[in-house]
């Protein structure tokens, strides 16, 4: 199951891979009870969300102790994956669906995820100070930074300034015609050489 994320990831501890691994029978235990991923794609886990996820780790290495907001989390993603991955960031989910922000905080303590935490609140009421914000496809861009401008910390401690982490498709350069200059848009086919990746799915790093 996750050879995929091996593949890519080949330093993972033994807790790692075990959490990464017990994924698969948590959420599909889940979307049986609240439809967190489509139905017809629960078998493309790994893939389609892990791995997904797990782009936004091919482009930054954070460093320990930074700060991460996941806005619009959904039922986990890119957060939980990225949780797993860098044990010593903090990480904290918001949604806006409480449904959703349970199947989160099931799923970490299931997996004693105990760098992350999921709070159902709307963006405009989230008040921490962050490092980076990630997201996946949650609202068109200029709305998004409009939200989370105030969430930002002053000063970075990563190699990439602070700033917005966003995994999209589709054509951007509408969205992002007032970023143009500042904006870097990486397609995940430069990561990952699985087919999927290479249908107009790219992350969009946006600094603060």
């Amino acid at each position: 199951m996750i050879e995929i994320i091996e593949k890519y990831f080949p330093n993972l501890t033994e807790e790692q891979k075990k959490q990464f691994e017990a994924l698969d029978a948590l959420y599909r235990d889940w979307n049986s009870k609240i439809n967190v991923i489509s139905r017809k794609d629960i078998d493309n886990l790994y893939e389609h969300h892990v791995l997904h996820s797990l782009a936004i780790a091919k482009a930054i290495n954070f460093r320990p102790g930074t700060e991460i907001l996941d806005f619009g989390c959904g039922g986990g993603f890119p957060g939980i994956p990225l949780a797993i991955l860098f044990p010593e960031c903090k990480f904290k989910l918001i949604d806006g669906t409480g449904k959703k922000i349970r199947v989160c905080n099931e799923v970490a303590t299931a997996i004693n995820l105990q760098n992350l935490k999921a709070e159902h609140l709307r963006g405009e009421d989230e008040k921490g100070k962050y490092d980076f914000v990630v997201s996946r496809a949650v609202m068109q861009l200029p709305d998004l930074m409009k939200i989370i401008k105030k969430n930002f910390k002053q000063k970075g401690q990563n190699a990439l300034p602070n700033g917005l982490l966003c995994l999209k498709g589709g054509n951007l350069k509408e969205e992002l015609k007032q970023y143009f200059k500042i904006s870097e848009i990486i397609p995940l086919s430069t990561f990952f050489d699985e087919e999927w990746f290479s249908q107009d799915k790219q992350l969009v790093y946006v600094p603060a």
